[in-house]
């Protein structure tokens, strides 16, 4: 019997997967929660007051995206399988490029009349040999689950002494969107790494001073280490993570103190999770910085008739989930098959999932995932392509130009 599938999520790792199953053969069904596609590339329009992280009752966020957005990978590690980008696309295309590409690519697939739109999915559950998916008021059981919800969707908020008792808001980059609403104020970002960077460069013109506050390795992946004052307004500066705050300073670990801060916004990432699975599964983590463990990164152990896709971090998104949808397919149409149960138990006991290692650990986060990406394309026949090299020389580029890295021409040819 054919499989009967559900795909968790409109969004690219979504919509991959499913272009990866109907060229074989498989026709999903698609649960989105919203009434588009693009995932987080669907731009989301908030109110003018800032979402503050520390009221339970705030509202949710679907998207980071933000007016002035660009991407910041080149536009040939943005592709969806095998769809190209147009051509006339700037390097590093902005946000409602992406999306178009997006949707232009769900339509020429035909996914479009596979989704369906406005059905957030409330809860998957074992039922006999398949999966209860339950949306709001109705229960579809599917032989497999592919959950594609992103790893981008709940918002890290850090301990810090004294946080919640900041007295002016404290946000998340999630919901940062107009620079105008921080005109003339002080604003800290808490976090060293692409949001921060780019989110400062875009209230430099807007803000009296805009403080980063964080870790900053000479690596080229976090934040480029800059000494004085820079940014469009001469205003940005990089300073020490925060270790308390009291009123509104901020008690810096280097015994800094910054004075009169009127904002803060959390730089500081996104966790793991999946409420509609909350109660399901008790033998993986499914909540937090860490998750799993899974096998390749994908397959529940214990069922791997659930399946989870694009969950590694600091990796080429588009191309990871690629190289994870073509396996799956292959498995679910018959022309590959899992090792046995015991084979995938003993895996994921020896600790080769990405998911569980310390992505602070840079070098070693890397290497698990490019091995992945190695074996991926060796089980698949797909090409093995430099993308560790190709990651390299983009940072090394970003290190030479730092905040105009989008404006230079950038070339790599991407080998075997």
């Amino acid at each position: 019997m054919a499989p009967n599938i559900a795909i968790i999520g409109a969004g690219p790792t979504g919509l991959t997967a499913a272009i990866e199953l109907k060229r074989r053969g498989i026709i999903p069904t698609i649960f989105e929660a919203r009434n588009c596609l693009g995932g987080q590339w669907a731009y989301e329009v908030l109110t003018d007051e800032p979402v503050d992280v520390r009221d339970p009752q705030s509202q949710s966020v679907y998207s980071a995206m933000y007016p002035k957005l660009w991407a910041n990978l080149p536009k040939r590690a943005m592709q969806i399988s095998d769809y190209k980008l147009p051509e006339d696309l700037q390097l590093f295309p902005g946000r409602v490029d992406v999306l178009d590409y997006i949707d232009a690519t769900a339509r020429e697939a035909g996914i479009q009349p596979l989704i369906e739109f406005n059905t957030p999915v409330k809860h998957i559950a074992k039922a006999g040999d398949g999966w209860r998916v339950s949306t709001e008021g109705t229960e579809k059981i599917f032989t497999h689950v592919i959950v594609a919800t992103g790893k981008d969707s709940y918002p890290n908020i850090p301990e810090i002494d004294g946080l919640d008792r900041f007295e002016g808001p404290v946000t998340h980059s999630q919901s940062y969107r107009l620079p105008n609403l921080y005109d003339g104020k002080r604003v800290v970002l808490i976090g060293a790494c692409v949001s921060s960077e780019d989110i400062s460069l875009d209230l430099s013109p807007h803000a009296e001073q805009v403080y980063i506050c964080g870790t900053f390795p000479p690596n080229g992946h976090k934040c480029y280490v800059r000494d004085g004052l820079y940014g469009q307004g001469l205003n940005i500066s990089q300073h020490a993570r925060p270790e308390r705050i009291e009123g509104r300073k901020v008690y810096l670990q280097n015994g800094e103190v910054l004075h009169d801060v009127d904002d803060i916004i959390l730089c500081t990432g996104y966790i793991y999770n999946f409420p509609f699975l909350k109660g399901s599964l008790d033998d993986i983590e499914l909540s937090g910085c860490s998750m799993g463990p899974l096998y390749l990164n994908i397959f529940y152990p214990a069922d791997p008739t659930l399946i989870f896709l694009g969950l590694p971090r600091f990796t080429v998104h588009f191309a990871n989930i690629h190289l994870q949808s073509i396996y799956c397919a292959k498995i679910l149409n018959g022309e590959l098959d899992l090792p046995s149960s015991d084979e995938i138990k003993q895996e994921v006991a020896n600790g080769g999932c990405v998911l569980q290692k310390n992505p602070a650990n840079l070098e070693e986060y890397h290497n698990s995932v490019f091995e992945s990406f190695t074996r991926l394309s060796d089980m698949t026949g797909e090409p093995d392509l430099d993308w560790r090299t190709f990651l390299n020389t983009l940072n090394d580029h970003k290190r030479q130009y730092q905040q105009y890295y989008r404006l230079h021409p950038f070339t790599y040819d991407l080998k075997e």
